[in-house]
């Protein structure tokens, strides 16, 4: 029994010893080529080394050498019924090696998860889960089976860029050659937006509403991260600039009219 003890115990010890190397190991090798493969076929390794490890723990005892046998002697069963029992579990890890075969993306690239609206940097990858890093800093961990079915517009990682639209509706009867002036001023002039040959500042009527003319810019900035800043500035500064040049902006309005000692309301677009 002390013997049993004794080995379980050096059990316990090799598993955490060669887990602990396996990590510094890939750790090492990470830092020459850091690729998704890599960093799934570490988590692949350390999950093969603690069942291993419980295996071995098991057959040290009598009681658990009776289950471990029986296990063993059943094994297309356990093996049925574990598989119906972690379908998810399992179709997460396939989905694992199938990215990490693949590799559509690289540790450290940023995407977008179009249909999830996910947006970040690919962090890491484990047998079960990809965990991207949002650009407000969360972590999201989205399972491999999913991402795998998921469409994935990839940026380059030397690009950072960012383009946003930023839309104004202006109503018909206001000066529409001067609010898109306004606009290319604002936008040309902020210390945050990147104007080259290819992000040039140029306004174009997006479409004739109802109630008015829609107007489009795109504001493009060196980072993300600056991008909602810079829309935000230049909202609050076409504001000021429409109503100092008097350059309406329609918005629905609701008029109570009493007729005959009842009340009544009319919705109807203000210019």
């Amino acid at each position: 029994m002390n013997d049993n003890i004794y080995y379980s115990i050096g059990i316990v010890a090799a598993a955490l010893v060669l887990n602990r190397l396996n990590k510094l190991l890939f750790r090492k090798i990470l830092m020459r080529r850091n690729r998704i493969h890599l960093k799934f076929l570490r988590s692949i390794v350390s999950v093969t080394i603690y069942v291993l490890a419980t295996y071995g723990l098991l057959s040290q005892f009598e009681v658990t050498q009776k289950l471990t046998q029986s296990i063993l002697t059943s094994s297309s069963i356990i093996v049925a019924v574990v598989i119906f029992a972690a379908q998810e579990s399992l179709n997460d890890i396939i989905s694992g090696v199938m990215l990490s075969w693949s590799r559509p993306f690289e540790i450290g690239e940023r995407l977008q998860i179009v249909s999830l609206n996910i947006t970040g940097t690919v962090e890491d990858i484990t047998v079960r889960h990809t965990i991207i890093r949002t650009f407000n800093h969360s972590k999201v961990v989205v399972p491999n089976s999913v991402l795998n079915k998921q469409v994935i517009e990839k940026n380059s990682n030397s690009d950072n860029r960012a383009g946003n639209f930023l839309d104004v509706t202006v109503s018909f009867e206001s000066d529409l050659a001067r609010a898109i002036e306004i606009m290319e001023e604002l936008v040309s002039s902020h210390e945050l937006v990147l104007i080259t040959e290819e992000t040039p500042v140029k306004v174009f009527v997006r479409d004739i509403c109802e109630n008015g003319v829609a107007l489009r810019v795109q504001v493009w900035t060196c980072e993300i991260g600056e991008n909602f800043q810079t829309c935000s500035d230049l909202r609050k500064s076409l504001l000021e600039a429409f109503r100092e040049n008097k350059i309406e902006i329609p918005y629905r309005h609701i008029k109570i009219v009493e007729q005959g000692g009842k009340m009544r309301a009319a919705a109807s677009d203000r210019g």
